[in-house]
């Protein structure tokens, strides 16, 4: 009977794990990188050069206020990103149909940073968020391949359960390639299974809805147009907020139409409240009907902190990044692992062509897709129209082409040669990015933010050695 359901969770584990690992590959890929978001938005606009924790003066919310003006007159709705221990200045944002753009203020006096434009690193949030397919789609997909993770994860259990401390023990890197990927795959699925299933666990409790959606009745009231009311001075407001919430608590400023809101900064605590402050848009009093919802902590916020970790320490951000890279490698090895599982059966197959060429785009046309996403960012002009867009666009043509390529290969009974290539290219991409910043950073300021600029620069060389190394291993087997 035991034998039995080995079995049968042992096929259930292959298949949903495939066909959901194709998904959760590029999840837990962008949900990794955009731990660091920030930092890679900083390595992408090199041209910021504002200490941390520069102090915040009223002469910078004057000029704020007429850059939030000006946007209201449009009849826009933004809000004011205040600078951080992780970003060091201050962002007027607004939505522009799929990401938050808009200028770049120093906070010491409140000018405008000529920056370069880009998406930076929320490409890769909303990778892991959508898959950038939001807001339906892509939301509903990446909450499904969650579930199926969970499923995953409970069949791995119940197949490995019996031989639980041998697999811990035992890690033959050097074997043949069939068995050093299993136990690779054995090895990191039990080390990290708890941050895995965590995550996992987290991002599906806290999307739900998405799955069940709760049925509401609103009137459709009519249109009419957006009006602002002239804004009161934003720094008394501010001083208010910090008092409640504590110095460099205050996240960001949301103006609407009629009333301005100071919320509670995410990296307040572990607790993600949203906790606000409401002030009338007209003269700056408090609101009558002042909202602090979220001030008592939530099952549900505790899991929102818990899954996005925007209060964590720089090194408790390094271990979630560490554990989110191993998962990443984690799944990435079970998808080689169901090729290698079918190869002799299938081979030569439709089937099986398109589960190879589309393993190979996801766990190698995705990093070479970032890497190029970096490259593009040094090489348009700075200033060059519509930037941010092309850089995307050359994320995804690049892991488009990837695709055909390795789609070329795969049905030319040519796979290994296809695997070979790409990686090749993948390490060229990540071995260059050090060279390609320290030409393209402006004036070549070398010691501007050494930590974010080397950790990039760092991880890329690491990806490009990485690829180095398994290409070989492919070769001489």
């Amino acid at each position: 009977m035991r034998d039995n359901l080995r079995t049968r969770m042992g096929w259930l584990h292959s298949w949903v794990g495939f066909l959901g690992g194709l998904i959760l590959v590029i999840v837990f890929f962008g949900g990794t990188l955009a731990l660091f978001d920030t930092e890679i938005t900083r390595w992408m606009q090199p041209e910021i050069d504002v200490p941390i924790a520069a102090p915040i003066n009223s002469a910078f919310f004057d000029q704020a206020s007429q850059q939030i003006t000006q946007l209201q007159a449009q009849g826009t709705i933004s809000f004011l990103n205040l600078p951080s221990a992780r970003d060091p200045v201050a962002r007027v944002l607004h939505y522009d149909g799929h990401s938050f753009v808009g200028p770049i203020l120093d906070p010491r006096d409140g000018h405008v940073i000529p920056a370069r434009t880009t998406s930076g690193g929320q490409l890769f949030f909303d990778l892991h968020h959508s898959l950038y397919k939001g807001p339906f789609w892509g939301n509903l997909v990446v909450e499904i391949a969650g579930v199926g993770m969970l499923v995953a994860i409970g069949s791995g259990i119940v197949i490995q359960f019996r031989n639980l401390l041998p697999d811990l023990l035992l890690f033959r890197p050097f074997a043949n390639r069939a068995r050093a990927w299993m136990d690779a795959h054995i090895l990191f699925g039990i080390l990290f299974l708890p941050f895995v299933a965590m995550m996992a666990y987290t991002g599906t409790v806290i999307h739900a809805n998405r799955l069940f959606p709760t049925p509401t009745k609103t009137a459709k009231a009519p249109k009419q147009p957006v009006s602002f009311d002239a804004l009161p001075p934003l720094a008394p407001l501010f001083g208010q907020a910090e008092a409640k919430f504590g110095t460099g608590n205050v996240g960001f400023i949301l103006f609407e139409p009629g009333k301005i809101s100071l919320i509670r900064s995410d990296a307040a605590g572990l607790t993600l409240t949203r906790a606000h402050l409401d002030f009338s848009q007209r003269d700056g009093t408090p609101l009558a009907l002042n909202s602090n919802a979220g001030t008592v902590p939530t099952s549900g916020g505790v899991l929102r902190g818990l899954h996005f970790i925007r209060w964590a320490p720089l090194s408790l951000r390094w271990i979630y990044f560490i554990s989110g890279a191993v998962g990443t490698l984690m799944m990435a090895s079970g998808l080689v692992l169901f090729l290698m599982k079918y190869r002799r059966q299938y081979d030569g197959t439709f089937f099986f062509g398109l589960a190879e060429s589309l393993t190979l785009a996801v766990n190698l046309g995705l990093p070479c897709a970032s890497l190029a996403y970096l490259w593009a960012n040094r090489l348009i002009p700075a200033f060059a129209p519509g930037r941010t867009a092309m850089e995307v666009e050359i994320f995804f043509a690049i892991w488009a082409a990837c695709l055909v390529y390795a789609t070329l290969r795969c049905f030319g009974r040519a796979a290994f040669r296809g695997w070979r290539e790409i990686l090749l290219l993948l390490a060229v991409l990540g071995c260059g990015v050090l060279p390609l910043d320290l030409l393209t950073r402006p004036a070549l300021r070398i010691t501007q933010e050494p930590g974010v600029f080397f950790g990039v620069d760092f991880l890329a060389c690491l990806a490009g050695i990485a690829a180095l190394f398994a290409r070989r291993r492919i070769a001489v087997s």
